[in-house]
C-alpha cells in the first residue's frame, strides 16, 4: 500500500501548491483552509484506494470505450464527493472552530477547476497503478507436469478468489492481453494466453473453434456454416460464438 499512499501524497501536495498560488493571486492566504483540504483529500483517497483496486480488476471485462466511460463517471463522482466533503469541513472548521472568515467560501471560485482536475488525475493514477499491478501479478500460469491431481484454475472477482475446475467452464475467449472465462459461476478475467490455458486443459474436453475461442465440448449444441466455411456455434446455455473454417474439423470430431 506504500506506492498508492505515495501517489496520493504527491497529488495532495500538488493541490496544496495550486491552492496556495490561487490564494496569493487573491492577496489573501489561509493555511488552515489548505491544511483541512489536504488532510481531507489524503484520508478520502486512502480510503477509496481499496475500492479503486476492485474497479481496476474489472477493467478488461467490458469494451474499452464503455469501460473508460464508466471509470470516468466513477472518477467524477469520487472527485465531487471529496470536494464536497472538504468544502463542508472547511466551512465548519473556519466558522465554528477557528471563528474566522475564509477567503474561499464561494464554491464556484476559479481555483475549484484546478481542484477538480488534480483530484481526477489522482483517481486515474491510482486506477492505472492497480491495473498495471494486476497485470504484472497475473502472468501466464506455468504448466506443471501431470501429478494425478485434478486441474484447477485460480481466478478472482471483487477481491474474492475462486478455484474453477474444467467441468465448470463453458467457453473461453481472448480479450486484449487476457482471457475471459465464461463459467457456471459467472464471468472471470485472467491475465493468461489462450494457448497456455488450452495446453493446460487438454484437447479431449476443450476444442479450439476460432483463434479467439476455446469451447468445452460438453456445452456445444449445434452449429451453422456460412457459404465461406465460417459460421456460428450455438451453446447449450444459449450463447452464440463464431467458429472459423480453420477449426471446423474440431466440430466434426465432437
Amino acid at each position: 500500500m506504500s506506492k498508492p499512499i505515495s501517489l496520493i501524497s504527491i497529488f495532495v501536495l500538488l493541490n496544496m501548491g495550486i491552492g496556495r498560488m490561487f490564494q496569493v493571486s487573491l492577496g489573501a492566504t489561509c493555511f488552515s483552509e489548505l491544511t483541512i483540504l489536504a488532510v481531507t483529500s489524503f484520508v478520502f483517497w486512502t480510503f477509496s484506494a481499496q475500492h479503486i483496486k476492485v474497479w481496476a480488476q474489472n477493467w478488461e471485462q467490458k469494451p474499452f470505450g464503455k469501460t473508460l466511460a464508466l471509470q470516468g463517471g466513477l472518477g467524477i463522482t469520487a472527485t465531487a464527493m471529496n470536494i464536497l466533503i472538504g468544502q463542508v469541513l472547511v466551512v465548519f472548521m473556519m466558522t465554528v472552530v477557528f471563528r474566522c472568515a475564509s477567503p474561499n467560501f464561494n464554491l464556484l471560485h476559479a481555483g475549484l477547476t484546478n481542484n477538480i482536475a488534480v483530484n481526477l488525475f489522482c483517481y486515474f493514477a491510482l486506477l492505472f497503478y492497480f491495473i498495471n499491478k494486476e497485470h504484472n501479478q497475473k502472468i501466464d500460469t506455468p504448466i506443471a507436469p501431470f501429478s494425478g491431481k485434478k486441474i484447477q484454475i485460480e481466478v478472482s472477482r471483487n477481491s474474492s478468489r475462486f478455484l474453477l475446475i474444467p467441468e465448470e467452464i463453458i467457453y473461453i475467449e481472448t480479450s486484449n492481453n487476457c482471457i475471459v472465462l465464461h463459467t457456471k459461476k459467472g464471468v472471470f478475467v485472467k491475465y493468461q494466453s489462450l494457448r497456455s490455458v488450452e495446453k493446460m486443459l487438454g484437447s479431449k474436453t476443450f476444442k479450439r473453434v476460432h483463434r479467439s475461442y476455446l469451447v468445452n465440448v460438453d456445452f456445444m449444441d449445434c452449429h451453422q456454416k456460412n457459404s465461406n466455411g465460417d459460421g456460428i456455434l450455438r451453446l447449450k446455455n444459449g450463447d452464440k460464438i463464431k467458429f472459423s473454417r480453420t477449426y471446423r474439423k474440431n466440430l466434426v470430431e465432437v
